[in-house]
Order: structure tokens, then C-alpha cells, then sequence
């Protein structure tokens, strides 16, 4: 859709979805737009290597200039240590965040869903880019100790089908972890039972597919991880809201009666929803314009699916010509 006749007419909601794709090259034709985008990237990548850094020194393996490696070249399929892939992921949100935001795109409400709330927070004044970094490295420093012991699927179906799923499987350890649109779904347990899972797939039906989680998120037998984000998060400083944030979790937006560091670490053991938090926030906001700040327009797509008819954008779907068409206008 063209974009920029809309900007000044329509209320702008930033999405920040969760895990599952992958950072690689994310940001590479971007960067290579012009001189003020590669200086307000740099920025971005500048502030959270420094809690890199700062990390490293305390024996962790993610190393300075990795993140800008992984986020400005082409994917080479090589692994990447444990966490480097979320907090790429969190830096590719913040940094085109601030490059719409510098263009004149200027969101009234931030919209995110399981781990990009982090990068939500970012945006609505929650917290800096070096605390949101922080965020995301003390969340994947809670779920260590459960590393590799389940993962999550990406199900073809409704939340109908597959609740039903689950109870006719009724393996202990499978749980329903988020809605993203009438059609699709997304499940978390041990590699066990996502196999039960795979396994009960109907013939014609697509396959689960795996995504590229180390770990079973909104589990609720992660307690554990929930009281060790719990001990850790809240040292971290933060910021009152300068914006409308919205999560999936929670199901609508936050408040100034909620407590905005347990609100989130309610990720790790609760389901997620976001056709509920659609609803809500249209419901808050008349007639929005929805931008997706992730990698591969899904979140866009899902908020088709949810609200027909809704107008989406997303940026790094777009080629290097279309994304000079649409910022040469604005910066």
C-alpha cells in the first residue's frame, strides 16, 4: 500500500513482534539508504554494544560488533551463541524504530508481542536502548538454565483446533503459548512433546513448524524462570510510559495501576494473544495505521487476518528502491 499518503491522517501503531525469524542481514538495504539512516543505526547498535561489552567482561560469550555483523551482512547459516540471536532481534526493532521515528513517523501507540515488548518498551519510553538490552539479556539469562530442553511449533490452525489438539494429545508438558491470528497458533513444550504434536498433524493439513526458539516459552511450569526474571528485572531503571503500550500477554494496555516489570515477565508462564489485543486497542484507537517493525511482515499479515480491511506496512519486507521511495519523502 502507499504509505505515504496516509502518514498524516492516520493514527500510527508500531507492532514489535516476538522470536522465531531471524536477524540475519535485517537491516543491510537499509543501511545502505543513505548517510543519516547508517549514522541513526549506528547509534542504536553503538548503545547496545556497550552493555555488550559490559557483559563480556563478566564472562559472557557475545562479543562487540557481533550484533552489527549479524544484523548489516547476508545470513551464512553459521550458529550464534545463545542470546545473540534475541537481542539482534531486539536491536533491528529499536534501530528502525528510530529511523521511522527520525523520518516524521511518529507512533500513538506501541504494540508488543512476548519478547518484542522489549523493544515496545523502547519505543514508548519504558526504558533507554541500554536497558532494554539489558532487558532482553537478563530474560535470556533466566531461561539458561532450561536451555534446550523444549522449543516451540508454529501450528496451522485456530485456537479452537488446537486447544482441542492439546486435550485429545494430553501430554503434560505441552502448552498453549500464543494466538496470532484465526489461523494460526503457536505451541511450547519438551521436544517430546512437540513431536506428539507433530505427530497428531491430520493428513492435508500443513505441518507444525519448529521455530528457531532454544526454549519453551509461556510455559506454565516455568516458574522458576519467572522468579529469576522476577529477581533480576526490577534493578534495571525504567521510565513512565510516553505512549500507549499494548501486550499480547496482557491483552490490552498497560495501565498506570500495573506493575510494568511483572506485567512482562508474565511472558515466560502465560499465554499469549494477540486477536484479543487487536481488539482492544482498536476499540482505544479509531481507524489506526499498523507499521511492522519485524523482519518478515508476519505480524502485518496476522493483523489482516484478525481485522479485514486494516491498513499495514511493513518496511523490511520492502526492497532497497521501494524503501527509498517511501523515506526519501520524509528525512
Amino acid at each position: 500500500m502507499p504509505l505515504l499518503p496516509e502518514i498524516n491522517r492516520r493514527p500510527i501503531v508500531f507492532l514489535y513482534p516476538g522470536q522465531g525469524s531471524s536477524p540475519q542481514g535485517i537491516l543491510q538495504e537499509l543501511y545502505q539508504l543513505n548517510a543519516d539512516i547508517q549514522n541513526t543505526i549506528d547509534a542504536v547498535l553503538d548503545a547496545v554494544d556497550s552493555v555488550v561489552q559490559e557483559r563480556q567482561q563478566q564472562g559472557h560469550a557475545i562479543a562487540p560488533d557481533m550484533l552489527r555483523e549479524v544484523l548489516l551482512t547476508p545470513d551464512t547459516g553459521a550458529s550464534l551463541p545463545y542470546g545473540l540471536n534475541q537481542l539482534a532481534l531486539y536491536t533491528g526493532a529499536v534501530a528502525l524504530s528510530h529511523v521511522l521515528r527520525r523520518s516524521g513517523l511518529q507512533p500513538k501507540a506501541a504494540l508488543g508481542e512476548s519478547f518484542g515488548e522489549i523493544a515496545a518498551r523502547e519505543c514508548a519510553g519504558n526504558v533507554s536502548i541500554t536497558n532494554g538490552a539489558r532487558m532482553a539479556c537478563a530474560l535470556n539469562d533466566a531461561y539458561r538454565p532450561v536451555l534446550n530442553q523444549g522449543s516451540m511449533l508454529l501450528v496451522n490452525a485456530s485456537e479452537e483446533k488446537t486447544r482441542a489438539t492439546l486435550r485429545k494429545i494430553n501430554h503434560p508438558d505441552l502448552a498453549l503459548a500464543t494466538v496470532n491470528s484465526p489461523t494460526h497458533t503457536v505451541v511450547s513444550g519438551s521436544h517430546d512433546a512437540l513431536q506428539a504434536m507433530i505427530d497428531a498433524t491430520q493428513p492435508g493439513t500443513p505441518p507444525p513448524r519448529k521455530l528457531n526458539i532454544a526454549y519453551a516459552s509461556h510455559h506454565p511450569q516455568h516458574t522458576g524462570v519467572q522468579q529469576e526474571a522476577l529477581r533480576t528485572m526490577p534493578g534495571i531503571p525504567r521510565s513512565p510510559l510516553t505512549l500507549a503500550l499494548y501486550s499480547t500477554v496482557q491483552q490490552r494496555a498497560y495501565t498506570v495501576q500495573d506493575d510494568l516489570i511483572a506485567g512482562f515477565i508474565d511472558n515466560t508462564i502465560k499465554p499469549c494473544h494477540l486477536p484479543n489485543t487487536l481488539n482492544a486497542l482498536v476499540r482505544d484507537i479509531a481507524n489506526p495505521l499498523f507499521i511492522d517493525l519485524g523482519s518478515n511482515g508476519y505480524m502485518a499479515r496476522c493483523v489482516s487476518k484478525i481485522l479485514p480491511g486494516a491498513q499495514t506496512y511493513a518496511p523490511l519486507t520492502q526492497n532497497a528502491i521501494d524503501l527509498r521511495t517511501h523515506l526519501s519523502g520524509l528525512l
